[in-house]
């Protein structure tokens, strides 16, 4: 019985996908691979000490060797596979209490934007500009608010490998349009010019709808943010070896090449706009994992005072078997 216990723990402490899914990492990230992995680098390491100190005649000289370099490296990789181990739990701890509590936030949001256009449909008459003004106000808190939410749903999903794609075959340039025009209001508040160029024919793609809405909003909203008065937003699509490429270019701020590396990031935000506009850091992110789980890439170019080029690519709904 004893002897049973012992190797269902043995089975246990090395079973890499369950400890993986467990932390909510790679197979390649778990304490026990490491393990696996420092006890080949230890074997190595006494290999080598063997190997250099046969050139001694006393044998005490050799075990002595032997046995400092084991108890050195077992320790050294004893306290960093506890180390990766905390911070893996730390990490899925997080993300778990992030889903919660945007889950838990999601309902009141949704009734108050719900309570919000009731008032404004049954008693606008009633109210002066002011009470209006207020509301008005209010009621755009609270679809920031409610997108906020979303977004952290999005990478909660993400970071658990959850993120649900239900895909169907969609006119992307119709959806495209809808997603400009959304824009379109803000990019006059901002003196912004945003046009579009796209095929007369409808491409279709095989995506999720919704998810890609997001996707190419976060980008063109993006665009249109960091444009000053005066510039242009252009959105241009172009189909191209069974694959759809779409470019969002701008002539705004740009991003400085020590910001490039950390683009599309949880949570970061270049050091030109932190002071000059609200944002998350979370929009290029879930972007960028939407088109990479749908099948496309996503890269950009860009030069501080120049502008910047975001492209990303999705497959065409004929190369999907």
């Amino acid at each position: 019985m004893n002897l049973q216990r012992i190797k269902q723990r043995i089975y246990d402490e090395f079973n890499l996908v369950r400890q993986a899914d467990e932390l909510g990492v790679t197979v390649w990230q778990t304490p026990s691979f490491l393990f696996i992995v420092m006890g080949f680098v230890i074997v190595g390491a006494m290999t080598g000490v063997y190997i250099v100190s046969k050139n001694y005649d006393s044998p005490e000289i050799v075990i002595l060797g032997e046995a400092a370099v084991v108890i050195l490296l077992f320790t050294i990789g004893n306290l960093v596979i506890k180390m990766i181990e905390e911070m893996a739990k730390a990490n899925k701890m997080k993300t778990e209490f992030v889903s919660v509590a945007s889950h838990q936030l999601k309902t009141p949001i949704a009734e108050m934007n719900w309570q919000i256009e009731l008032l404004l449909s049954k008693f606008q008459t009633g109210l002066n500009e002011k009470q209006g003004e207020l509301i008005k106000g209010i009621s755009h808190s609270s679809e920031k608010m409610g997108r906020l939410v979303n977004d952290l749903l999005d990478v909660a999903r993400i970071d658990q490998g959850q993120l649900a794609l239900n895909k169907e075959v969609i006119n992307f340039c119709a959806l495209a349009h809808d997603v400009i025009e959304s824009q379109q209001s803000l990019a006059k508040t901002k003196g912004v010019e945003l046009r579009d160029s796209f095929p007369v024919t409808p491409v279709e793609i095989f995506m999720d709808k919704r998810r890609v809405a997001i996707a190419f909003e976060n980008l063109v909203s993006n665009a249109v943010k960091y444009t000053k008065n005066g510039g242009l937003v252009e959105v241009l699509m172009v189909e191209e070896n069974g694959m759809v490429q779409i470019c969002v270019r701008d002539n705004g701020i740009g991003i400085s090449q020590s910001d490039q590396a950390k683009i599309a990031q949880k949570f970061f935000r270049s050091s030109l706009v932190k002071d000059e506009s609200d944002g998350t850091g979370l929009g290029l992110y879930i972007s960028k994992n939407i088109v990479e789980q749908s099948g496309g890439k996503f890269w950009f170019n860009s030069e501080v005072g120049v502008g910047s080029e975001f492209y990303f690519t999705l497959p065409l709904a004929k190369k999907v078997k």
